[in-house]
């Protein structure tokens, strides 16, 4: 036992105990991963403050956006089809489990059907909104259950699902690489060290490394909120496998050389620790401080990547610890089943390189120069925010996003939203019609597509609304009017010329006339009175005898003679009376009796001549017929005192009414003066009305027709609440205005067109009524458009601190400032190299014309964190030979020849376990695993070219002994 602890065995005790107590400890990776895998932005930034309004209208709820897609793929949807998407949306809105906060189909209006179904006939969305209760996984998988409808394709996507999947689909990367970099890894060490044992101790170590600090990292993220994303993992996972397995090489190689020296394996691992280690020391610093300084980055994204850091600082003391003991144990038994112990040789390739470089300066430079110059001058600086593309097509979620750009305009998967936070409610004429401006001027946006509002749901002008519509229903009203105004003076007009017909001198002679007419009337029927009363005496006389025929006949003739000239008169009276009496309706009742009477006058009349005439004919009938006239005389008697009552009354009624129309001549003259009156007032509201008509129009086709005005009546209807729920809060104190952008909302063309839209809205609200409210712009491009400039400004800040962090390591290690300049200054050309000839073979490959938006952050850091460590390698051996070759030039040869062995293998060690990224399927880790594969082989070959020409241009003049003499202590 004391043998066992003397060989290190303690150390082996205290991991194991360490490795168990994190595996122990450690959290749910995968949920933990996920919670972190959206990008995090600081709450200043837009996107995040139109994110705390939103939470805000939604009474502090967090609410997450679901599209659901319905698609023929053979042709339109039919009735049948239609029907069953229907039932479908029905079945989902019923579902308790779901807990749907608002959902809009196709189905719902012409509005909704207007945004919601594609032109082509065939897409069909329904826009979901649910409550972040649960997973989003778990909700698009219960919505799913819904989905299944014969001859559709159906799917569910959005921004929230989609990062999920990418999560999803970088842990199922993760243990892609890790397997594939533990093979790779194994085949190398077994062809490096032609050993069975080697890569089984090294894959431990290396191991043992990652789960002590993953446990590490994940807790302090469970606990502690570190900085975690996607990539923290994996990129934990190839940095410690691969320089860890560099390191274990560089010590096993030192190692083997001092057992081949002939030292016992205690003492030679002992030696290796103090020689490889002070190198693996400084190496493994300098990728510590590298790591590390990213924690001064603002953006959290970045921060995250300080997780690798956390693996390195655990990485030294398990290499220079663990590795103790299984050397001390083992001895040459670890490179069984080789026997040859003999250190690696000089590597010709690097050899060649370095002395070229120090033989043929001038020509390697202009060599270069030719070659890499271009590729630091070519390339397009833009870069791809559309996470969308990290993912295959084959994920359903992606594969329903495709279908939402193919079917609907590019920004339908991802509308912007505009907020506007007042301090007081929203829902009044002066408020609503600065939104309804606001949202015009949004639609004239360049790349703009459709806009919807509070005042506007479907996204066009409600004509109802606007002063254009209401004045022209004005106009109409007045013209109306105008032309009732014309009619009634036309009846004015009309009853002025009656009146005045009727009020005329004509009209007063023949009142006059009918006067005297009646007067006539009145001495007829008194003569007619007086003859019957004389036929009636003559009837009596008739009885006594026919003696007295001769003259009772005479005195027959003499009364009919009379009574015929009083009925002449009577008549002529009564047509002339008719005549003036017709339109005077005081008299007619007065008229009507007298008609009565002349009526049975002219019947009597009638029977005296029927009964006379035959009196020529004898006297034998005197007596029949004297009985007859005496019936006839009485009738007659009766009909006289008619007629004269009659011509009595008529005479009273034409004198009452010769008053009264004197008395109606009086007003109708003052009426006539009314009316002209009235007729001169109506022409001047005539005018009036004509003038404000054509005043109205000019107003209604200027640039006052387009305001927004909404009745009293009409804001508060039930028709206009629909659109307030939709488009405020509950309060109305917060509005929304939806946009839709003709580009994909993850792109940097969206992203550019919110920050111009952001910049000119807020400048013209400046002077508004919305001018004291805060706005803000919220969705996916304005998310891309604060991700960008964040991104952007973090990464030349965080790329210039690593850069002194590591400089200033680098002068600690080499104790010069030239070297330190040269390294970072190689690593910078490598890096941009290396990112300009991914984006070449990006396109060429991969069909991605744009690299990734985390793709420079992470390829720079790689490529500098883990470059450095072959130029402390190189530096490293280049100062452990000073003693040995004194000429500065001789020794950087040197040391190039036997490094490059070592570096080559690291490289395509470190190389390969960055290539197991590509089967990830995720874009973002195939193209930083090219960008550190082509970084890596430009730096093997710029490396010892650009050490050996920076010594030599150092050194110019220095000769061996001069060397000696000016660093007695090997510098």
């Amino acid at each position: 036992m004391q043998q066992f602890f003397k060989k290190h065995g303690l150390a082996l005790i205290v991991w194991i105990v360490v490795v168990l107590v994190a595996t122990l400890t450690m959290p749910n990776v995968t949920q933990l991963v996920k919670k972190h895998s959206s990008v995090a932005l600081p709450s200043s930034v837009q996107s995040e403050v139109a994110k705390t309004i939103d939470r805000k209208s939604e009474n502090n709820r967090s609410v997450r956006s679901l599209i659901v897609v319905f698609n023929k793929k053979d042709g339109q949807l039919n009735a049948q089809n239609n029907q069953q998407i229907n039932q479908a949306i029905s079945n989902i809105k019923s579902d308790s489990n779901l807990k749907i906060l608002d959902m809009t189909s196709a189905s719902d209006n012409a509005q909704a059907k207007k945004q919601l179904a594609s032109k082509d006939g065939t897409t069909q969305l329904a826009m979901v909104s649910v409550s972040d209760h649960e997973k989003v996984s778990t909700q698009a998988k219960q919505l799913r259950s819904h989905l299944k409808i014969h001859g559709l394709r159906t799917y569910v996507t959005g921004a929230d699902l989609l990062n999920d999947d990418f999560s999803t689909t970088t842990q199922a990367g993760l243990k892609k690489t890790e397997i594939i970099a533990a093979v790779f890894i194994f085949i190398v060490l077994i062809l490096v060290f032609r050993s069975i044992i080697i890569p089984f101790i090294s894959l431990l170590t290396v191991g043992v490394s990652y789960l002590v600090s993953s446990g590490i990292v994940m807790n302090l993220a469970d606990k502690f909120n570190f900085p975690l994303s996607n990539f923290t993992q994996i990129f934990m996972v190839v940095v410690l496998f691969g320089i860890g397995t560099d390191y274990n090489i560089l010590l096993y190689n030192r190692f083997k050389e001092e057992l081949a020296n002939g030292l016992g394996a205690d003492e030679a691992a002992t030696v290796a620790r103090k020689h490889a280690g002070r190198t693996i020391l400084y190496s493994g610093s300098s990728v510590f401080i590298g790591f590390l300084v990213l924690a001064l980055a603002k953006f959290s994204f970045y921060r995250s990547a300080v997780g690798v850091a956390v693996g390195v600082l655990v990485l030294l003391p398990v290499l220079l610890t663990l590795n103790m003991f299984f050397m001390a144990t083992l001895g040459k038994t670890m490179f069984w089943p080789s026997k040859d112990l003999t250190a690696h040789g000089k590597n010709p390739f690097w050899h060649f390189l370095s002395k070229s470089a120090l033989n043929h300066t001038a020509i390697t430079v202009v060599i270069m120069a030719v070659v890499i110059v271009p590729l630091l001058l070519v390339g397009n600086q833009k870069l791809n925010f559309n996470s969308a593309d990290e993912l295959s097509n084959s994920i359903e979620s992606k594969a329903g996003y495709n279908l939402i750009n193919k079917h609907f305009p590019a920004g339908m998967s991802g509308p912007s939203t505009f907020y506007i936070e007042s301090s007081h409610s929203l829902n009044n004429q002066k408020d609503l019609a600065a939104i309804d401006n606001l949202t015009n001027y949004l639609k004239a946006e360049p790349g703009v597509k459709q806009v919807s509002s509070v005042t506007q749901p479907g996204g066009t002008k409600i004509k109802q609304l606007y002063l254009k519509d209401q004045l022209g229903q004005l106009v109409t009203g007045l013209n109306q009017a105008n032309q009732g105004l014309t009619k009634v003076q036309a009846g004015l007009k009309s009853a002025d010329q009656q009146l005045a017909a009727a009020n005329s001198s004509s009209n007063t002679a023949q009142l006059k006339q009918l006067i005297s007419g009646t007067g006539q009337l009145q001495s007829g029927a008194q003569q007619l009175n007086q003859g019957i009363a004389a036929y009636t005496a003559g009837v009596g006389q008739l009885s006594n005898g026919a003696s007295r025929l001769s003259g009772s006949t005479t005195a027959l003739t003499s009364s009919i003679g009379q009574l015929s000239s009083g009925s002449q008169q009577l008549t002529q009276g009564l047509n002339q009376m008719q005549a003036q009496t017709r339109q005077l309706p005081m008299i007619q009742a007065g008229t009507g009796q007298l008609a009565t009477g002349s009526a049975q006058l002219s019947n009597g009349l009638g029977q005296l001549n029927s009964q006379t005439s035959p009196f020529a004919t004898g006297v034998n009938q005197l007596n029949s017929g004297a009985s007859q006239l005496a019936q006839q005389g009485n009738a007659l008697n009766v009909g006289a005192k008619s007629v004269a009552n009659g011509s009595t009354q008529v005479n009273a009624g034409v004198q009452q009414l010769a008053t009264q129309v004197g008395q109606l001549q009086a007003k109708t003259r003052a009426l006539q003066q009314g009316l002209a009156s009235a007729n001169t007032a109506l022409g001047k509201i005539s005018q009036g009305t004509t003038t404000a008509s054509s005043y109205l129009k000019g107003l209604q086709s200027s640039y006052v027709g387009n305001d927004f005005y909404i009745p009293k009546s009409t804001l508060g209807s039930s028709t206009f609440k629909p659109s307030l729920d939709a488009f405020m809060s509950s309060n109305r104190k917060i509005a929304k205005i939806t946009i839709i952008l003709n580009s994909d909302p993850s792109t940097t063309k969206a992203a550019n067109q919110i920050r111009t839209i952001s910049s000119d809205t807020k400048a013209s609200l400046k002077h508004g009524a919305l001018k004291n409210d805060k706005v803000a712009i919220g969705g996916e491009s304005s998310r891309t458009a604060d991700l960008q400039r964040l991104s952007n400004g973090d990464f030349i800040r965080t790329v210039v601190i690593m850069l002194i962090g590591i400089g200033i390591a680098l002068i600690f290690v080499t104790r010069s400032l030239i070297q330190p300049l040269t390294i970072i200054a190689t690593l910078v050309t490598t890096y941009v190299s290396a990112l300009t000839l991914t984006r070449l073979l990006s396109k060429a490959l991969l069909a991605q014309n744009l690299l990734t938006w985390n793709t420079p952050f992470f390829s720079f850091i790689m490529i500098t964190a883990l470059g450095v460590d072959y130029s402390i390698f190189l530096m490293m051996r280049y100062r452990d030979d000073a003693a040995k070759i004194p000429d500065v030039r001789r020794r950087i040869l040197n040391a190039s020849a036997i490094i490059g062995t070592v570096v080559i293998s690291a490289a395509i060690i470190l190389g390969g376990t960055f290539a197991a990224l590509i089967p990830s399927n995720v874009l973002t880790l195939i193209q930083v695993a090219m960008t550190v594969i082509i970084g890596l082989i430009i730096l093997v070959i710029l490396l010892p070219i650009t050490m050996s020409i920076m010594v030599k241009w150092t050194y110019p003049y220095v000769t061996d002994k001069m060397y000696t003499k000016a660093h007695p202590k090997n510098e």
